[in-house]
């Protein structure tokens, strides 16, 4: 962003230094730092004086029971920052790294006040067009500024859930990016805070900042640069119990801290524990390399907070429903992705990230193409580390990807929607569409951005006779040399070009086709992996015996039904729509020609299999305030995509999931 001065006049002779110095000024800092601490109540000793941070910050956690934090942060203005009179543009955080998007959660402030070091107060308003950016009226030789936040908890909009703040009655979730500024012009790797926290009494807090300091309830943490704070949430809670995931003289070392309202929940079991030391030992025998000096893990299995996950370089951010880490056969599904998927995210996406997405401040906006790398490939990665560390049986996974796939294959917005759009307008589909959500589309670059990555890792298996894989691919494009390093950006032509030192092939138009391309065929993959696709009556069985749901009728009538019987998805062009079908609609009676007056899955199932003697299916359904009868002509009865191996075809799946 270049150097920064008073907005709206050129830096001034005599000013408190000169705007060409990069180097500050010892003497003043020591002022300055000495004064500041005594503002914010640090109580910071003569060493931390000597060479004092750019910024402190002050949170007090004490008020969230009535879901309100209070925050306190200084500014030192000096050097660069040689405001001596004139205006000052101060960003609050809008593009915080993980959420892709212009999300900071900005309206949940109820409480911004500046002022100097002295107490005067410092009139502030908005940029027109930009509420993110605030311009402080700064007077004459002010030496620093002096903000303090009043925050609204447990109101995060669907694009900051993951870097909001929480607050249940036994824990809660800081993030530092929701009560801080910072003056334009920064870079955030340079810029450095001094972070501190005061709990309420008797918690217990976990981050991946170093602390330095505690007294009573005060922690205070070494200074870090803005781009390690805004990347370091903060865990706090009743009941906090640490485990190691690594050997005592194992390097990096790793964590995991469990946090609960149930004092038990936090006690893992030997059988669990080992199922995550598992899935930290072949994320490194995959990598070879990792990108942080340690890692820890924060980790909630909580009914007070909503299920959540976010990426961060040296820790995670993960919340699971109470009772979820009581035994390994409760870990499953979306559960059982979520730790694994936000742990290689440390590799992919915060060490690697695509270069539009690699800023050195938080409000220039990012381009956002290459999410089905990002969080395509992390989805891939991640599912695999979880079947190989045996969080999920091989069976499962193999299962889940059949159904990623016939969810691809109908999913009706390819047919006007490429999926590299789905990645460029990532923040507004981010929440669900209450209708038609098949037809706009939602964030596909993550299921489906992983079948490009299962086809990648398959085609690279098959031209190297199995010698090479896809994890030679990331053995070599993940590799770091320093973990304490920053990002290495990375372009789609970087990926290529990988791609092929690992095993030659026209790889851009591997992607092209799959990522660019509109209706491109997402079956490929099935063929790939000695898959042909059959349609039979009865729905497919999976590894826990259980039938594919008899709800997703798309394979027939194309319609699926929610199990209270509201319509969630209808295909156009299907008989469901010819007959005016509409997602919303409500469906209460199935059958021809005695009709059953109450929904259910079993009604549903059996008035369709009744349509091969009948040829009309009935329903009755509720639209508004209007009772309609529909007779739909149909006489095929049930119908549902089903995956078959071609005989001869190889186990590419279980090659793939195989540990190390």
């Amino acid at each position: 962003m270049g150097q920064l001065y008073a907005i709206g006049r050129p830096p001034r002779a005599g000013a408190i230094l000169s705007p060409a110095a990069v180097q500050r000024s010892p003497a003043m800092r020591l002022v300055l730092g000495i004064l500041i601490s005594c503002v914010v109540g640090l109580g910071a000793g003569p060493a931390m004086a000597q060479d004092a941070p750019d910024s402190t910050l002050t949170i007090d956690t004490t008020d969230l029971g009535q879901n309100l934090l209070h925050a306190r942060q200084t500014i030192i203005l000096d050097g660069d920052l040689c405001c001596s009179g004139g205006e000052l543009a101060l960003w609050y955080p809008k593009w915080v790294p993980g959420s892709h998007a212009p999300g900071g959660p900005i309206q949940n402030l109820a409480g911004f006040v500046i002022t100097d070091t002295e107490g005067n107060t410092i009139t502030w308003n908005r940029t027109p067009g930009e509420v993110y950016r605030i311009i402080a009226h700064v007077p004459e030789e002010t030496g620093g500024l002096v903000i303090d936040f009043t925050y609204i908890a447990n109101q995060a909009s669907a694009n900051s859930e993951g870097t909001d703040v929480w607050a249940g009655e036994s824990l809660g979730i800081i993030s530092p990016n929701a009560v801080l500024v910072y003056p334009e012009g920064i870079e955030d790797n340079q810029w450095t805070v001094q972070c501190s926290i005061s709990l309420p009494n008797g918690w217990s807090s976990a981050t991946a900042m170093v602390q330095n300091a505690r007294v009573g309830n005060t922690i205070t943490y070494e200074p870090v640069s803005l781009r390690r704070l805004v990347d370091s949430p903060i865990m706090i809670g009743k009941h906090k119990e640490t485990y190691q995931l690594t050997e005592p003289d194992e390097t990096p070392p790793q964590r995991m801290h469990v946090f609960s309202e149930d004092e038990d929940a936090v006690q893992l079991s030997n059988e669990m524990l080992e199922l995550f030391r598992e899935m930290v030992r072949q994320a490194s025998l995959l990598f070879e390399s990792h990108p942080f000096p340690s890692f820890d893990i924060l980790l909630a299995t909580t009914d007070e907070l909503p299920a959540n996950g976010l990426e961060h370089r040296r820790s995670s951010l993960d919340v699971l429903g109470l009772g979820v880490l009581d035994s390994p056969a409760s870990l499953t599904g979306w559960n059982a992705m979520l730790i694994p998927h936000e742990y290689v995210h440390a590799w992919c996406g915060k060490y690697r990230r695509p270069a539009a997405m690699a800023h050195s401040d938080y409000h220039t906006p990012k381009g956002t193409d290459l999410l089905w790398v990002y969080e395509g490939l992390t989805m891939y990665l991640g599912e695999i580390i979880e079947t190989r560390a045996g969080m999920i049986s091989p069976e499962q996974y193999e299962w889940d990807i059949k159904m990623r796939m016939r969810g691809a294959a109908l999913r009706q917005g390819r047919s006007w929607r490429p999926l590299i759009d789905t990645a460029a307008a990532s923040h507004t589909l981010r929440a669900p569409s209450d209708t038609w959500g098949d037809l706009r589309r939602g964030q596909d670059y993550y299921y489906e951005g992983s079948l490009i990555w299962l086809a990648a890792d398959a085609k690279i298996r098959e031209l190297t006779e199995g010698e090479r894989s896809l994890d030679d691919f990331c053995r070599s494009f993940f590799s770091v040399d320093d973990p304490e390093s920053e990002f290495k950006p990375y372009t789609r032509e970087d990926v290529i070009a990988e791609l092929n030192r690992v095993a030659e092939y026209d790889w851009t138009s591997f992607i092209e086709n799959r990522v660019d391309t509109v209706g491109s065929d997402p079956l490929l993959v099935a063929s790939a992996l000695g898959y042909r696709v059959e349609y039979k009556s009865e729905p497919p069985i999976g590894p826990d015996g259980s039938p594919m749901d008899v709800l997703d009728a798309r394979d027939s009538i194309g319609l699926r039904v929610r199990g209270n019987g509201t319509i969630r998805d209808v295909l156009l062009g299907s008989i469901a729509d010819a007959a005016g079908l509409a997602p919303g609609m409500t469906i209460i009676g199935v059958g021809w020609p005695d009709w059953t007056p109450t929904f259910s899955s079993g009604a549903f199932e059996k008035a369709l299999k009744m349509t091969t003697h009948t040829g009309t299916l009935r329903l009755i359904l509720r639209s508004g305030n209007l009772i309609l009868t529909k007779d739909i002509a149909y006489d095929k009865g049930p119908r549902y995509m089903t995956f078959v191996r071609e005989d001869g075809a190889g186990d590419v799946i279980g090659a793939i999931v195989t540990p190390k």
